[in-house]
């Protein structure tokens, strides 16, 4: 019976880990919004991901404390200098609220953040997917959205009925703290959504 009990674990680990990514449409409605929200905040794949980003973060800042005690065994002032240094880092400063609620007001889409800590990654992904969101809407088509496990990639989106290669997003850590979000292929990028938002709002 034991034995029998371990074997059905076994295998529902294994078939757990062979699962694909799931994957959401965002369509058209006021509704896409909270399916965003939802899919950022609980997707295992995607929370695992911001998990890995964070301890990476964390083990970087390891390294720089470690450097600073023998630093400051030598320097008492270097603890301050590394202090004031980071306080000014990119990395540290909150984003900004966002102004992205439709197509009109997303004139040059985001495509970079610097962000404080981990805890507001969920909130910047749906910040730099959002314009998309709404482009596609826009064009009465929809975004299909993915998480990714490969290098930085947490997401890749695939927009429908548009002859574009999928949008990868990507989080990772910075050395002095924070974390950097951003789309590979920003030129590229705002290339086409310019073109596109212009032409979907002619319409």
């Amino acid at each position: 019976m034991k034995l029998a009990l371990l074997v059905g674990l076994v295998f529902a680990a294994l078939g757990a880990q062979a699962a694909p990514a799931r994957s959401i449409r965002l369509t058209r409605g006021p509704k896409a919004e909270d399916v965003l929200r939802r899919f950022v905040e609980r997707d295992p794949s995607l929370k695992a991901r911001f998990d890995d980003a964070a301890k990476r973060e964390e083990s970087f800042l390891a390294e720089v404390r470690d450097s600073d005690l023998r630093d400051s065994v030598a320097d008492k002032s270097g603890t301050e200098e590394l202090k004031l240094r980071l306080s000014q880092f990119p990395g540290m400063k909150a984003p900004q609220a966002p102004v992205c609620r439709s197509l009109g007001d997303c004139a040059v889409p985001e495509l970079a953040l610097d962000v404080a800590d981990s805890a507001r990654l969920p909130d910047s992904v749906r910040r730099l997917v959002r314009p998309w969101m709404l482009l596609q809407q826009a064009r009465g088509s929809s975004v299909e959205i993915t998480p990714a496990s490969t290098g930085d990639a947490v997401l890749t989106l695939k927009l429908k009925d548009l002859d574009a290669p999928p949008l990868t997003l990507n989080v990772s850590p910075r050395l002095l703290g924070g974390f950097k979000v951003w789309f590979d292929q920003p030129l590229v990028l705002a290339s086409l959504y310019g073109r596109e938002r212009d032409a979907a709002l002619t319409r």
